[in-house]
């Protein structure tokens, strides 16, 4: 894959006094421009004039006082640090049209950021350790590669609930049986399920696109195909 000239920040993780990110994020990106992390102690207020991309990745559930919901007994501690860099760096990115991604808890801040809700607890959507293969279908909106459907990895236990204004649905998975808080999509293309999780999004408008799976874990060429898309 040709390497682009485009830097792209990835938020750094803050933790027992170290600041970093996975290699699997690092890597991943590394081949679609220059990686640089960033904390909530460097220059915030002139980051978008420094950078091209903004990834907004994994971890911690976001703070559901965000989303009007009342912390739910399965709910994880947010992390503050991911928490401070949406509140900063989402809208200025969006002010200067500059594209964002969104992986994992990226795809639910930037769903809870424009106007939508998570559900806050789901069940069947975590396989554990092995973070590399690609096991849940997921079905497409728009055939890729000739197919409607590509397998992705799953591990996650919250999930969009209402849509956030302005965003679209381009991929979705089963919910596993789950119906309450779930989103519900008439005819949808799994026989089997009439309640879904959406597993990519895009923004209608602006320069945004989210995974809910991680796309970085195990190479995912859809992932990777629609990424260029966004940053060229």
């Amino acid at each position: 894959m040709k390497k682009t000239t485009k830097i792209i920040a990835i938020y750094a993780d803050t933790f027992n006094g170290k600041v970093g990110q996975t290699f699997a994020y690092t890597h991943y990106f590394s081949k679609l421009g220059f990686v640089r992390l960033v904390s909530a102690h460097d220059n915030l207020e002139n980051l978008v004039n420094e950078v091209d991309v903004l990834v907004i990745p994994g971890g911690a559930d976001v703070n559901a006082l965000r989303y009007g919901a009342v912390p739910g007994i399965m709910d994880g501690r947010p992390n503050q640090h991911y928490e401070y860099l949406d509140s900063v760096l989402i809208d200025k990115f969006v002010a200067a049209g500059k594209p964002i991604i969104g992986i994992c808890r990226g795809l639910q801040t930037l769903n809870v950021h424009f106007g939508g809700t998570l559900t806050q607890h789901i069940t069947g959507h975590n396989q554990g350790e092995n973070r590399h293969k690609a096991e849940e279908v997921v079905y497409l909106n728009e055939p890729f590669h000739g197919s409607g459907t590509i397998k992705v990895n799953t591990l996650h236990h919250q999930c969009i609930g209402v849509l956030g204004h302005g965003l679209e649905i381009l991929g979705y998975g089963s919910a596993f049986g789950e119906t309450e808080h779930t989103m519900r999509i008439p005819k949808s293309k799994d026989p089997n399920n009439y309640y879904v999780v959406p597993e990519i999004i895009k923004h209608i408008e602006l320069p945004i696109i989210a995974f809910q799976y991680h796309p970085e874990e195990f190479d995912c060429p859809y992932a990777t195909a629609k990424i260029l898309e966004l940053i060229r």
